[in-house]
């Protein structure tokens, strides 16, 4: 009876491995919406294109609402260089092998701890072999990296070798971690090599990553005819792969920050029903092979060719706002009502696909919302939190006499990042900061968060150096109100600043009510992006 019920156990604990893993269609719906964390880790060394990733940029990204993260990552620079490794005999013969290279340990450290990071925002997490230019023009007969002979079997095993370090290192990582095995690799690489060096690669990621979903491309030919270029036996070949696919067309429009392309304006019937063939392709084509499909990159250029980094527009103009908003809204729910996931390119505030500017922790808000499918965002117990929805959704002012003030949306001079932002203008000042109370919507649906410590910020300034404001919370406990204010926030006259406050949640708390007190002192105040 003993050994019988140790059989059982077994089983019951083998049953509940197999029904834990997560199927690729389960995780493309929980991947949802995102965004790329472009021209970070896929530069040659972290920071030559934009700002080193820092922890901040996750909890921006999970706190407006997007669900992935993909990560492209460039290996070349922190792997054992080909030039160091004797890999022939005398007779110009291969004799080198996978264990000839090794990836800086150093470097998987900061990737597991920037994926980690993402990982902890519950967000899901692509590790995406990006950069690696080196490898798969090694297939191109036009490119200076082009190889043959040991030089090609060479680097086959170099990038294998990347992708055993990275197997090994993320091997125990939650199913939220993906593996993307190669990125655009169908510019250099024919439909039968992309489909060698899949197979290749996937056997060494299930070694140890036997359930893990890996996201794999088609070569030949690229943007929506990628992945149909993916044999019928490689796909056969594995119960947890994910395809994926780029889009940029029409060209002429998404590029047009450069003097070559020049049509400044899309979303007509015609542009759209040309995304509807295209997506529908690869709808058909997913439906045949029963592989989901994961929209990995696509996007405009910034508006009129602007340029976050130097605030000015660029010199061969660019799309024109609404449009550049249509593209990104129209191919995101093109992705979504297909059953697709995405994620959106952005580069950061020096590039031309702009979405997310580190520089200040803003975004290009309506681009944003666009992807995300809504007109303005939540957060925590606060409503219309980045005022997209204007002044007056979700948001009061309570002014008490001999205070006399209003509100409005401020004027673009006066905006943070172009986008909504909240004036509170206090023509009469009676004192006290409680004299003028910016409040936000009562929340009733609050008992879950009892215990829990919740942080509330905005980003604010003033129209004078000596303005202030406080954050209060108004719970109703028992019965009874209890109100909890911040210490006084000394306000910038010249830039938005970001202020913040920690509150803990009362036990039997039944609703809570976020506000700005800001009756003190005369002037105009600006707040965003609570």
């Amino acid at each position: 009876m003993k050994y019988l019920n140790v059989s059982i156990l077994f089983i019951c604990l083998a049953v509940q491995f197999v029904m834990a893993q997560t199927t690729p269609h389960q995780m493309v719906q929980n991947m949802g919406r995102g965004i790329n964390l472009g021209n970070v880790l896929s530069a040659p060394i972290e920071g030559n294109w934009a700002p080193a990733v820092e922890e901040t940029f996750f909890e921006d990204v999970a706190n407006v609402g997007f669900t992935t993260v993909r990560i492209p990552i460039r290996f070349d620079m922190q792997t054992t260089p080909l030039s160091s490794v004797n890999y022939t005999d005398g007779s110009g013969s291969y004799i080198g092998s996978i264990n000839d290279y090794t990836v800086n340990t150093s470097y998987l450290d900061r990737i597991e701890e920037v994926t980690d990071w993402a990982l902890n925002q519950g967000l899901v997490a692509i590790i995406d072999v990006h950069g690696d230019h080196w490898f798969w023009e090694s297939y191109d007969t036009t490119s200076t990296e082009y190889k043959t002979g040991a030089d090609r079997l060479a680097a086959e095993d170099r990038f294998r070798a990347i992708w055993r370090d990275i197997s090994n290192r993320f091997q125990n990582k939650s199913d939220n971690l993906l593996f993307e095995i190669m990125n655009e690799a169908y510019f250099s690489m024919s439909a039968s090599e992309v489909d060698y060096i899949n197979a290749e690669i996937l056997s060494i990621i299930r070694q140890n990553n036997p359930t893990r979903n890996v996201i794999v491309n088609g070569g030949g030919l690229n943007s929506w005819e990628a992945p149909l270029q993916m044999s019928t036996s490689f796909l056969n070949s594995d119960n947890y792969l994910i395809a994926t696919f780029h889009y940029y067309k029409p060209f002429n429009f998404t590029s047009s920050s450069k003097q070559q392309f020049t049509n400044f304006d899309w979303g007509t019937a015609q542009d759209k029903a040309t995304v509807d063939s295209n997506f529908d392709s690869v709808l058909t084509w997913s439906q045949t092979n029963n592989i989901p499909v994961f929209l990995g990159e696509f996007g405009a250029d910034n508006e009129g060719g602007f340029n976050y980094e130097t605030e000015t527009y660029g010199a061969y103009g660019g799309p024109d706002n609404a449009s550049r908003v249509e593209y990104h809204r129209y191919l995101a729910e093109a992705a979504i009502t297909r059953g697709f996931s995405f994620t959106a390119w952005c580069a950061g505030h020096k590039s031309n696909k702009t979405i997310y500017n580190v520089s200040d922790r803003s975004w290009v808000v309506d681009v944003r919302n666009a992807l995300l499918g809504v007109d303005c965002i939540d957060e925590q117990i606060i409503k219309n939190a980045d005022v997209e929805c204007g002044f007056d959704s979700d948001w009061d002012l309570f002014v008490q006499s001999p205070a006399v003030a209003n509100n409005t949306n401020a004027d673009t001079a006066n905006s943070r990042g172009n986008s909504n932002t909240m004036e509170v203008n206090v023509t009469t000042n009676s004192g006290s900061f409680n004299g003028v109370i910016l409040r936000n919507t009562e929340t009733t649906d609050v008992a879950s968060l009892a215990g829990q410590t919740l942080n509330f910020s905005c980003y604010a300034k003033a129209e004078t150096a000596s303005q202030q404001f406080r954050f209060r919370i108004k719970a109703v406990v028992s019965d009874s109100n209890v109100l909890s204010a911040s210490t006084n926030m000394n306000l910038s006259n010249t830039d938005f600043q970001l202020h913040e406050f920690q509150y803990t949640v009362p036990q039997n708390v039944t609703s809570l009510q976020f506000q700005v007190l800001c009756g003190k002192q005369l002037g105009k105040y600006y707040f965003d992006d609570f």
